[in-house]
């Protein structure tokens, strides 16, 4: 058995702050996942069964998991209350009930509506059923070791404790202690950690940690020496609250792994799945506008292809259409050689690769497509007061122009926002002749390398 338990949370914490105002496409999330699971990570949380008006990515939850292959780790999602539960319950391959309450009265009133005690009594009506209809069960509990709301901004152990026990005692097989703001210190994880260890004891005890500071993985290694063996994290280090300004992202996956690794610890994770994982991440923030995710090992991976790229074929500058095909070409699938995949499958893999970048909502199009709309509204507003036979009008057309205008434009945000909130805004686009050679070029490349006899980039209608 694995020393250490790391569990990923990309799909769930890491999706609801990505591109956050629309929903990251249905094939990139499934494909995060079958590499989460080449891995081996032995808890993926796939999602959340929340309001899709307040978290638009976690709407679908439901149609990921019924799409997700079988697999023999835990399949978690979160559920605030009963009636999200029982959606939970209709949803196949999902083993693994999250609940999440939080230390902080201020916190769980922003994030819930609800008291810390209102939060746990409902958490219990979802623990109760979820243990009747054989559910696994843990529990999350925010701001376990800072509180900028509190004196000091020091979370109270005693009060960390009182909570543990509560969620212990629904049946939770492990309590994740969230630095949701990312603030602690490795003397807050001690503080804490050692704390509970002679109280509760460190079995049932877990961290999710952020990286707000460059701290993350010095406090995940201050838990593990404290005596913690399960730690939450996210690909490329991506994540976030929604409900916390100017959050910040998890300890990322790889970057645990590789700590462990290093100390010769087993996490029974494979690394490379998570690089290539990462990659693909970062390439689909910085689609939709996002920051680059934080994790170092990611950000020097694409340096260092982007290096190659550039001795190979004498490039400089941004990312090219070239190298993004390529590399998604070299992520394709990675099955194993003994596998019976069809060239035919591979080749359609690479175009749902393409098209899942040209087709992607962004964050960028609805800037320009939101400044397109107010310099309209301007305009209607500008005639809407000529033509309007009122007396003041004629006193004060400007004003009467500026207040007409800012009230198309109110209206116009309005409606962006709900946009925003059922989708996202797309603007899809065709490849032009230059860069249909490159796609291809990579495709023929591809194919020479499954069967030199045949040309199947001919297959690869682009």
């Amino acid at each position: 058995m694995p020393e250490v338990k790391i569990c990923d949370v990309s799909l769930r914490d890491g999706m609801q702050i990505l591109n956050r105002h629309a929903i990251i496409s249905m094939e990139a999330r499934l494909q995060l996942a079958e590499a989460l699971m080449r891995a081996g990570v032995p808890y993926i949380e796939v999602g959340s069964f929340v309001n899709p008006r307040v978290v638009p990515a976690m709407r679908d939850t439901a149609e990921l998991l019924a799409r997700l292959p079988p697999y023999e780790g835990q399949i978690a999602a979160l559920v605030p209350t009963l009636e999200y539960y029982k959606r939970l319950r209709e949803a196949p391959r999902v083993n693994t009930v999250a609940l999440f309450v939080a230390a902080s009265e201020a916190y769980s009133q922003a994030n819930t509506r609800m008291s810390v005690d209102e939060a746990l009594d409902r958490s219990a009506e979802v623990a109760a059923a979820a243990v009747g209809d054989g559910y696994w069960l843990r529990g999350y509990l925010s701001y376990a070791f800072r509180d900028k709301t509190l004196p000091g901004e020091v979370m109270p152990a005693e009060t960390v404790e009182k909570i543990c026990k509560r969620l212990i005692e629904m049946g939770c097989e492990r309590v994740a202690l969230s630095d949701t703001d990312g603030l602690a210190t490795p003397n807050d994880i001690s503080r804490v950690v050692d704390h509970l260890a002679g109280r509760v004891g460190l079995e049932k005890i877990g961290v999710h940690l952020h990286d707000r500071r460059g701290l993350g993985v010095t406090n995940a290694y201050s838990a593990y020496q404290a005596g913690v063996r399960t730690f939450d994290a996210s690909i490329a280090g991506i994540g976030g609250a929604i409900t916390v300004a100017h959050s910040v992202g998890n300890v990322a996956t790889e970057e645990l792994v590789c700590l462990f690794d290093s100390l010769g610890v087993s996490t029974g994770i494979e690394v490379a799945p998570l690089i290539e994982a990462g990659c693909r991440v970062s390439q689909l923030a910085d689609f939709v506008g996002d920051s680059p995710p934080p994790s170092k090992i990611i950000l020097d991976e694409i340096a260092m292809r982007r290096t190659e790229m550039e001795e190979s074929v004498g490039a400089e500058g941004e990312l090219t259409l070239h190298e993004l095909v390529s590399s998604l070409i070299g992520l394709i699938g990675r099955h194993g050689e003994d596998e019976d995949i069809s060239v035919g499958a591979r080749l359609a893999d690479a175009r749902r690769q393409v098209n899942l970048f040209l087709e992607a909502p962004t964050n960028r199009g609805v800037v320009v497509f939101s400044l397109f709309a107010m310099l309209i509204a301007a305009g209607v507003a500008a005639l809407f007061v000529r033509i309007l036979p009122v007396a003041w009008v004629a006193r004060s057309e400007v004003m009467a122009i500026t207040l007409v205008s800012l009230g198309m434009v109110l209206l116009i945000g309005l409606a962006l926002t709900m946009i925003q909130v059922t989708g996202g805004v797309k603007f899809p686009r065709e490849l032009t002749t230059d860069e249909r050679d490159i796609v291809r070029e990579a495709i023929g490349d591809l194919a020479a390398g499954l069967r030199p006899s045949a040309d199947f980039s001919r297959q690869f209608d682009v």
